[in-house]
């Protein structure tokens, strides 16, 4: 065995290893954590979107038919009051605002859930892209933070002839998605609006991109029924806004239920995963700390790496084992020559006094290779790790271990 003199220099070297990978893993995890951040949030408000969006669903379903009734009418009455007036009248670019995405309350302090429900009018899901989100009857910094709105000054999207509506979503904000996979859409993919108790499908002809002030193509046409998705692009920069046109196509229920349904088991299933990922994560990090702090610890000390080998339940006497460290080096006894151990009449084989850390034990004819590290410091032994499907834990005056080769026709 290396005397202190040589374990000084060998464990300082250690030290520095193991700090070394700490650094080096805390760097890791950090760079994970703010990684994955948009992702996990993502998910996580997508979950709750869909809570939410089942919740105003049942409430849906609780109103009578007369208060839907009201409620459509009310929209309707301030659609037509919008082409009465003209069909170019507070459109953005053109009147009550400039860009949507500068119409907003500023770092006013987000409020509670009632302010969120009161502007609450429905939900819009866009099976393609995997989105879901409730859908508010205006357009400010704070809405636009947690779903998608319809802009002042266009129509309310309940349909009907010379409508056209346009729902904003903003893209690429670290918390949630919403509108950020919709360049993703092609040319004859749907999207459903769901409002006042009607339901409503779109399908998609027209892909423009404008500059923020050229709106021009947001105008009422004559007996059209439209909905513009609007949102700022390229992704991250933007400079420009993207227009996603759909014109009116009938619902087709059943099929529409169906993707639907599967967009919000999407998000839940992310939801879950992430859940599960999540403490997985942080337990195996913990892990890993735990048994660096472990190695380093057991350094300072000396255990005995003892085994019993036996072939067929017997135990088999007079085999060399020579102890070996990283990269099987072989470990040298205090007379500077490799640290071998003979098995005894018991089987058992016994390197004594050896510094903590992680050695294997191997046969003269390499044919068994024996793994053991320091498990917990109060310890006297090392606990045999490998081979597992051979290894045995038994029971003597203290905790032993038992390796038992099955061999066949004496091979």
């Amino acid at each position: 065995m290396a005397s202190s003199k040589e374990k000084k220099p060998k464990m300082k070297k250690e030290q520095m290893n193991v700090l070394l990978k700490v650094v080096m893993f805390v760097l890791f995890v950090t760079g994970a954590a703010v990684f994955s951040y948009p992702f996990i949030s993502d998910a996580i408000n997508n979950y709750y979107d869909q809570k939410n969006l089942a919740a105003l669903q049942v409430e849906t379903e609780k109103q009578n038919i007369e208060q839907l009734q009201k409620q459509k009418e009310d929209l309707a009455a301030k659609n037509a009051e919008l082409l009465a007036q003209g069909k170019l009248n507070n459109i953005p670019g053109m009147g009550l605002v400039e860009d949507p995405f500068d119409e907003a309350i500023g770092n006013q302090k987000s409020p509670g859930r009632e302010y969120f429900e009161e502007y609450t009018v429905g939900a819009i899901y866009i099976p393609s892209i995997h989105v879901s989100l409730p859908l508010f009857r205006e357009t400010n910094n704070l809405l636009l933070e947690k779903g998608a709105t319809i802009l002042q000054g266009t129509s309310f999207p309940i349909g009907g002839p010379s409508t056209h509506s346009v729902i904003t979503g903003h893209s690429a904000i670290p918390e949630k998605k919403l509108f950020t996979d919709l360049e993703k859409l092609k040319a004859g993919d749907l999207f459903f609006v769901d409002i006042a108790g009607e339901k409503l499908a779109y399908e998609i002809f027209e892909f423009d991109v404008v500059l923020p002030h050229e709106f021009e193509s947001l105008v009422i046409q004559d007996g059209e029924d439209l909905v513009t998705l609007l949102t700022c692009t390229p992704y991250m920069i933007n400079t420009h806004r993207l227009l996603v046109t759909g014109k009116r196509v009938p619902y087709p229920e059943e099929e529409i239920k169906a993707e639907v349904k599967a967009t919000q088991q999407y998000h839940r299933r992310r939801f879950q995963i992430y859940m599960l990922l999540i403490p997985i994560f942080f337990a195996l990090t913990f892990y890993w700390m735990w048994r660096k702090y472990v190695y380093y610890q057991s350094l300072k000390g000396t255990y005995n790496f003892e085994f019993y080998y036996f072939e067929n339940g017997s135990p088999v006497s007079d085999i060399v084992f020579t102890l070996v460290g990283k990269r099987d080096k072989p470990v040298l006894n205090p007379l500077g020559e490799p640290f071998q151990a003979r098995s005894d009449t018991k089987g058992l084989v016994s390197f004594k006094q050896v510094p903590g850390g992680i050695y294997r034990a191997i046969s003269a004819d390499q044919s068994l290779k024996v793994r053991g590290e320091i498990w917990l410091l109060k310890d006297s032994i090392f606990m045999i790790t490998m081979p597992l499907l051979k290894r045995k834990v038994i029971k003597t005056p203290i905790k032993a271990y038992q390796i038992n080769e099955v061999k066949k026709d004496g091979k």
